[in-house]
């Protein structure tokens, strides 16, 4: 069950952020873009899937507390008596007036009002909210729409425009809101990873299935970072490749998955009492044996280790050099898979617990 919530929260992402990038491009002139095709159709899909997939963790926490009652009487329950519940009966309300707002064509401003409303909901109920209701909401309120406004104009550009025009002017424009996007998301995700993780445990966190997640995150943001390099500032001389997006679009995607996964399991507010819980992480049991407490990260000499961390720079370099080298954009995608891959097993060498 957990892996089905999981993919259905990285699902919610996508659609959600099509839906913002659709709301915000309708704000931009016509000679500041590309020409966009949006399908209505599909548009209404996302925001119905809004609803859907958020409703994945309920049926999960239903099913949870399901006691022989009823599966009805207790999702019934969860609706009425807990936090979650009461968040995604909201979510839901205005999922509906967001969508006939869409299909009868409503003004731009009040399709913005409604997609905002949705953002602010998903901050007020998200899990930091119970951890610290106004500071963990507006945290993760401002993540959650930064990710969603520059994930979801680059969907669109990337998958629904038809053509290169006003390729330069877009640019012009969107660099530097796509860098904003970027600095609010660091800055604030940095934030809400310190409301679950210490600063001094964040390495120690590693050994958790959460920290696995949390470190496969982090690592997959570079070569998303080298992406948006070649879209926003290298390729501006050169002529539009819409691939190159694609490229950039599919990275992201996998920050969502990253992302969604971590989101349902146990947060390392004390890892020593999180690894009683929960046990070591797969992968870390499989490279390095069960771990036991008191874990004291620290680095120690592997040869593997080293070279596979040498090895993902150079893949990053690849990333670039492939650009460069007028190679198809979907190498460079193999390159920051092959980054990620090779970054992520070569720390774990690299650190004993």
């Amino acid at each position: 069950m957990m892996w089905i919530s999981a993919f259905a929260d990285c699902l919610l992402y996508a659609a959600f952020a099509y839906v913002a990038g659709f709301v915000v491009l309708q704000f931009v002139p016509d000679s500041k873009k590309p020409v966009v095709h949006t399908s209505r159709l599909f548009l209404l899909l996302c925001v119905t899937g809004i609803a859907l997939f958020s409703a994945a963790p309920i049926v999960e926490l239903a099913a949870f507390l399901n006691d022989g009652e009823g599966w009805l009487t207790t999702f019934l329950t969860v609706l009425l008596d807990y936090r979650t519940g009461q968040g995604w009966v909201i979510t839901v309300l205005l999922c509906i007036l967001l969508w006939l707002t869409f299909y009868f064509e409503g003004p731009r401003l009040t399709q913005a009002s409604f997609a905002l409303l949705l953002a602010v909901t998903v901050g007020f109920y998200s899990h930091v909210s119970t951890v610290s209701l106004w500071a963990g909401s507006i945290s993760h309120f401002v993540h959650f729409t930064a990710m969603s406004l520059w994930a979801g104009i680059l969907l669109h550009i990337a998958w629904a425009s038809k053509d290169n025009g006003n390729w330069s002017r877009f640019l012009g424009w969107f660099t530097p809101f796509a860098i904003s996007c970027m600095a609010v998301l660091l800055a604030s995700g940095i934030v809400l990873m310190l409301f679950f993780v210490e600063a001094a445990d964040y390495v120690d966190s590693w050994v958790l299935p959460y920290g696995q997640m949390l470190l496969l995150k982090h690592l997959s943001i570079f070569p998303l970072l080298v992406a948006a390099l070649i879209n926003g500032i290298l390729s501006r001389d050169r002529p539009f490749d819409m691939r190159w997006l694609r490229v950039e679009a599919v990275l992201l995607f996998f920050v969502f998955l990253f992302t969604a996964i971590m989101s349902k399991e146990a947060p390392p507010h004390d890892v020593s009492a999180t690894l009683r819980a929960v046990g070591t992480a797969p992968i870390v049991e499989l490279l390095k044996g069960e771990q036991y407490m008191p874990l004291n990260a620290s680095l120690t000499f592997s040869v593997n280790g080293i070279l596979l961390l040498g090895l993902s720079i150079l893949f990053i370099g690849m990333m670039l050099l492939s650009f460069y080298r007028q190679a198809t954009p979907w190498l460079s995608l193999v390159f920051g898979t092959a980054f990620i891959v090779t970054a992520y097993v070569g720390l774990l060498l690299v650190v004993s617990f």
